[in-house]
């Protein structure tokens, strides 16, 4: 590609986590994308700290972060914790095995090293470092952006993933709507030793003194301490007052502090995500409280939703109204996890001794009970995917909106998790036979467009599908959704079901329920 004047499918601003994930995305699908970022290397102080099972499983499906070792560790165990640190309720989330979706604790800038490395790998992306946007012009078809060093860029579509400040967003004169409060907490990474054997922990500590979160894995730690009324913000972050305040845990002397700084939240959105052809996803889109962790997932889960859509549009697979799917499921779903996180940080965030002091009696009197914390345990370990599409967003096939689960499948082959066995890409399943044979001419090509998986579930296990000309697989755990009557179970290339759609199925169906419609 030339430095100036050169056209791409898709310009990504911003190589964070959430930009990077996009990139990746879009470079699986076809897509030829160019990603500038402002910094030159990976930011390298530590910053988000957890993602869900769910997040993690859309990770997998980006080059290079497959292997988690240098950046995650699967979380073992949550517990809440007395003001003298004894726990009052504890749950040990058991280890799914290897190759699956966990949730976990992460180091950030291992990730977005690891995701630079993946970039570098997919031909048709270009990481740029070290540039910024200063000018975006819409026009017939396409994006001109200019960078700071002069040069220019057109692109069919643009996406700022450029943070909570976006440059992106403020180019476009869209608002930023929602409160920023004014309560600070303190922030320690520290790099630790001599805690090898000990499980990947996040803990609450109900201390109505100091509320605190704190989060442990192999050779790190972080504590967030919320400060008091009238505690200076840049007294509480300097090194005295952080080794006072890390000495009640660990000897100041055994660790290496990372990062100490102070922050205060948000519960933002954009008043809207998309004019013409720029987007907005992530923190540029939104932000929310950091108590029920999900502020890095959210963005992530935008970038999974969004991916799929934009290369298909920028392949001229669809018109540009399919686009219209991604702020109409993802807003919901951003609404109800701020208020989620809002709802958490007032338990979080109490200072009422009569409060703090109730819910630590009825949380050590639970806790006593004999077998309940194991009970817990267990129906961690067996819990299956839950989130859903939004109401009205995700179409009324049986099934639409839900997750498909990561099952264990016997193939041909060997026994192998469906997820590597799809690809970032689409499926079509057939239940007892080839799903070809329930589709026209016009959906078959539609099916081919997409480069769908074709599979057949063998029903009953071990017999071979009527008329299957494509990979057979057996779902022996009974994970799968199975149609009670003749139908096509089709999921979208980020895991969600377009549902269940009776036999005979048309393109124009297949159009209509990729839409969130019939």
């Amino acid at each position: 590609m030339n430095d100036d004047g050169d056209t791409v499918d898709v310009l990504v601003v911003g190589c964070g986590p959430v930009g990077g994930v996009l990139a990746a995305l879009l470079g699986r699908h076809g897509a030829r994308v160019v990603v500038v970022e402002r910094y030159e290397e990976p930011y390298p102080r530590p910053r988000a700290a957890t993602l869900d099972a769910e997040v993690t499983r859309i990770l997998r499906q980006v080059p290079g972060l497959a292997d988690t070792d240098g950046w995650a560790v699967g979380v073992r165990r949550s517990q809440v914790l007395a003001p003298d640190h004894r726990p009052l309720f504890t749950v040990d989330v058991p280890d799914a095995g290897p190759g699956s979706p966990q949730p976990a604790l992460i180091d950030q800038p291992g990730l977005e090293a690891a995701l630079r490395a993946g970039l570098s790998a997919l031909p048709g992306v270009e990481l740029r470092p070290g540039r910024s946007v200063v000018a975006i012009a819409q026009g017939d078809g396409h994006v001109e952006v200019t960078f700071d060093d002069g040069t220019r860029i057109s692109a069919g579509w643009v996406v700022g993933c450029d943070g909570a400040s976006s440059t992106v967003r403020r180019l476009l004169d869209v608002p930023y709507e929602g409160v920023s409060f004014p309560q600070p907490w303190l922030v320690v990474d520290a790099t630790t030793g001599g805690d090898a054997g000990a499980p990947p922990t996040m803990s609450f500590v109900l201390d109505p003194r100091r509320p605190l979160v704190t989060m442990s894995r192999p050779g790190a730690r972080r504590w967030e301490w919320m400060l008091l009324p009238g505690e200076d913000p840049e007294r509480m972050a300097d090194e005295a007052t952080v080794r006072e305040l890390i000495a009640a845990w660990l000897d100041p002397d055994r660790v290496q502090v990372r990062r100490a700084a102070v922050f205060t939240y948000h519960a933002r959105e954009a008043a809207r995500w998309r004019r013409g052809r720029v987007l907005l996803a992530g923190d540029a889109a939104h932000s929310m409280p950091p108590f029920v962790g999900q502020g890095l997932g959210s963005g992530i889960r935008d970038a999974a939703s969004l991916a799929w859509r934009l290369a298909q549009v920028a392949q001229g697979l669809d018109d540009e109204s399919l686009l219209d799917g991604y702020e109409r499921e993802r807003r919901p779903d951003v609404r109800a996890t701020t208020l989620m996180a809002l709802r958490a940080g007032r338990v979080v965030q109490t200072r009422s001794r009569v409060a703090s002091g109730v819910l630590r009696a009825v949380l050590r009197t639970v806790g006593a009970v004999p077998g309940v914390e194991a009970f817990v345990s267990r129906r961690a370990e067996r819990a299956q995917p839950a989130r859903r599409l939004p109401r009205g967003a995700a179409g009324r096939h049986p099934g639409a909106g839900r997750l498909l689960p990561d099952a264990r499948v016997r193939t041909p082959d060997g026994e192998v998790r469906l997820d590597d066995l799809l690809g970032n890409r689409w499926a079509v399943i057939g239940h007892g036979g080839d799903p070809r044979h329930h589709l026209d001419a016009d959906a078959r090509a539609w099916i081919a467009d997409r480069r769908a998986v074709v599979l057949a579930v063998a029903v009953p296990a071990g017999e071979t599908p009527v008329g299957a000309g494509c990979t057979v697989i057996e779902d022996p755990d009974g994970t799968l959704p199975a149609p009670r009557r003749p139908a096509v179970t089709v999921v979208r290339p980020d895991r969600f079901l377009l549902g269940a759609l009776p036999a005979p199925v048309t393109g124009a169906q297949l159009t209509d329920a990729s839409r969130g419609g019939r």
